[in-house]
């Protein structure tokens, strides 16, 4: 007698018809014909990158959150909480010179960086100390930066978009649930140069974690959602130190920026939460 050979993986996959599948198999399935078309409704998406998402994509989104934490986030948020009126975000560096030349308002401040430094030209750069409440206070802010400001243009294309880095997350939450469900909904890390970052992972991580300690029943969360919460657990427990770590923090100590880290890891200390508005970066108001 021949021996018996086990079936091969397709023929056990084409095995289970439709009335095979269980639920859960049922239910990953539609998750994924809805991912193929768009955001499922309701879905927690993180992406590490603003390259891993489509502008059409976006569009299926009720709410996105960027997460830039060093430093334009960082930096934006301080600026509002001193008083900025708006921050327009620009998505090159040319484009904020151009709008501001289009303006051309005593009230108006150019403001940003190139690959972290400062812009010959510019009124103030990308560092958190520069936007003091002497500097800011009642002032329109065109912001352009390499990674956070290009990133905060892209995911325009969603119902609302807020900025978040470790000085407001606690803040942001509120503004996330704001107006009925959030869902369908994503965190953008800003990244750098398109690439994966550590410290916008392990922020957007941390949100994702406090997202989830409100009732989100039937959520479905893609892979890097779920491995952001494992960043946060092995990274999360000393923000300084994780930025002292990360690339970004490495290249800005390189840069003679050290004094940004410790103002960037300042978790909670600042209650704003930046949402764009008609093209503009606004304090939300509850």
């Amino acid at each position: 007698m021949a021996p018996m050979s086990a079936a091969s993986p397709s023929a056990r996959s084409s095995s289970k018809t439709g009335a095979h599948l269980t639920e859960k198999e049922k239910s990953g399935n539609e998750a994924e014909a809805l991912h193929s078309r768009g955001a499922s409704a309701r879905s927690l998406d993180l992406f590490y990158s603003p390259s891993e998402v489509t502008e059409d994509k976006l569009k299926s989104y009720k709410c996105v959150v960027v997460t830039d934490v060093l430093r334009a986030a960082t930096s934006i948020i301080t600026a509002l909480s001193n008083g900025a009126r708006d921050i327009l975000p620009a998505a090159s560096i040319s484009a904020a010179t151009m709008l501001a030349s289009q303006l051309a308002r005593d009230d108006v401040l150019l403001c940003g960086e190139r690959e972290g430094r400062m812009i010959e030209g510019f009124h103030l750069g990308n560092s958190p100390a520069d936007y003091t409440r002497d500097r800011v206070r009642g002032r329109t802010l065109i912001f352009g930066s390499t990674n956070g400001a290009p990133t905060i243009v892209k995911a325009s294309a969603a119902g609302k978009v807020l900025f978040c880095a470790f000085v407001n997350l606690p803040a942001v939450l509120e503004a996330f649930f704001a107006g009925g469900d959030p869902f369908p909904a994503a965190v953008i890390c800003a990244g750098k140069l398109n690439r994966f970052s550590l410290e916008d992972a392990v922020c957007g991580g941390m949100l994702i974690e406090k997202i989830l300690h409100r009732p989100t029943e039937n959520l479905i969360m893609n892979d890097a959602a779920r491995s952001s919460q494992l960043l946060v657990r092995e990274y999360g427990g000393d923000l300084q130190a994780l930025l002292y770590e990360s690339d970004h923090g490495k290249y800005l100590i390189s840069l003679g920026m050290e004094a940004d880290l410790p103002l960037c890891a300042a978790y909670g200390v600042l209650p704003v939460t930046p949402i764009l508005k008609d093209g503009k970066l606004v304090r939300w108001e509850s």
